[in-house]
């Protein structure tokens, strides 16, 4: 009886269960259960990563939505979209670049109500991070020496607000790097002509009358900004307005301040190191402004000179822009008026280089 017991349990590892149908079948005797699932222990006073509040996602996601509204259609959306951000500053500087990285091409957009909302958007943004512009001032003054030339009026006439931000905010940036590109951009903001050959003026005219001259109230506007501009750029910075003046910290050695770090930002951008530049073609016309002196500049060296020192930008000033510019500003006088009276200030700033490079 024992045997034929024990034969029949050994019998039973080796008989295959039947299936049937709605049922499922049968787990071995060795089955282990992963159906489990674990628990993590989560103590906030031992954490390293330090999270952000859902109040602050919740901002950036906000943030996020409102610069796509920028390029909205509708022209009343993107000035409340610009009213908005500029009531809502962030407080946290890494946000800043793709608020100005949005908000940038609004500077030659087709509405004066968005320009303007834009305008003053970008000098909180300057008062609420210093330094701000100063980062992003390539891509700035790119557009807006883009609005000077483009073909609507009204954008011309409000460029130079734009360009008043700078000068209040990015100051020694824009004279620094920009100085030749911007004069340029005036005087073709202006209608003005850098030869006196007739070639030039009847070109001069007949842009003016093709597109529309500068209207009488944004002439003056030009002609203020120009003058803050040329007053920034041809004279040096007083000691109040001065950032750091070394000359009062004590040093180990009197030219330590030479190998500390630059103040400006891409301090060696004028060696263009990583830049490939094609080739201009001579123009003929141009060297006609060419003086004999061998030292003076030309129009056709302007291109290829660095305006880092003020010496230099001086030296720009009388070479090549100074005759043409006193030329149209005694024109601008004759009319008389506030247009007049601004080219007289101008005027008198030009009278002053002259007095002190004698």
């Amino acid at each position: 009886m024992g045997s034929k017991r024990k034969k029949a349990e050994k019998q039973k590892d080796f008989v295959k269960a039947k299936l049937r149908v709605g049922k499922t079948a049968a787990k071995p005797d060795n089955h282990t259960d992963t159906s489990f699932i674990a628990k993590s222990i989560s103590i906030p006073n031992q954490t390293i990563n330090k999270k952000t509040s859902n109040t602050e996602k919740k901002y950036e996601v906000d943030l996020a939505h409102h610069l796509s509204l920028t390029k909205h259609h509708s022209d009343v959306t993107r000035k409340e979209v610009l009213n908005y951000i500029e009531q809502h500053l962030p407080s946290n500087p890494s946000l800043y670049k793709d608020i100005l990285t949005s908000i940038v091409p609004l500077i030659i957009d087709q509405s004066q109500n968005v320009r303007n909302a834009l305008t003053s958007l970008l000098s909180a943004c300057a008062t609420q991070q210093v330094g701000l512009l100063d980062l992003h001032i390539r891509s700035i003054i790119l557009f807006i020496h883009s609005a000077m030339s483009h073909i609507k009026p009204d954008i011309r006439n409000s460029s130079t607000k734009f360009l008043s931000v700078l000068i209040d905010h990015a100051t020694e940036s824009l004279v620094r790097s920009y100085f030749i590109k911007t004069l340029k951009s005036y005087f073709t903001l202006l209608s003005w002509t850098l030869t006196n050959d007739k070639k030039a003026v009847s070109l001069a005219i007949t842009t003016s009358s093709s597109i529309g001259g500068p209207s009488k109230k944004a002439r003056i506007h030009h002609l203020s900004i120009l003058r803050a501009f040329l007053s920034a750029a041809l004279f040096p910075i007083s000691s109040n307005e001065r950032k750091l003046d070394y000359s009062k910290i004590k040093m180990i050695h009197p030219e330590s301040y030479k190998y500390l770090l630059a103040s400006s930002t891409q301090p060696f951008a004028s060696l263009k190191l990583f830049v490939q530049e094609v080739p201009k073609q001579k123009n003929t016309d141009i060297q006609q402004n060419t003086k004999k002196d061998d030292n003076a500049f030309s129009l056709n060296d302007l291109d290829t000179v660095s305006t880092e020192d003020i010496d230099t930008r001086r030296k720009v000033m009388l070479d090549v822009f100074m005759a043409p510019m006193l030329r149209n500003l005694k024109n601008l006088i004759k009319e008389g008026g506030e247009v007049g009276r601004e080219a007289h200030s101008c005027m008198k700033v030009l009278e002053q280089l002259q007095s002190e490079t004698k």
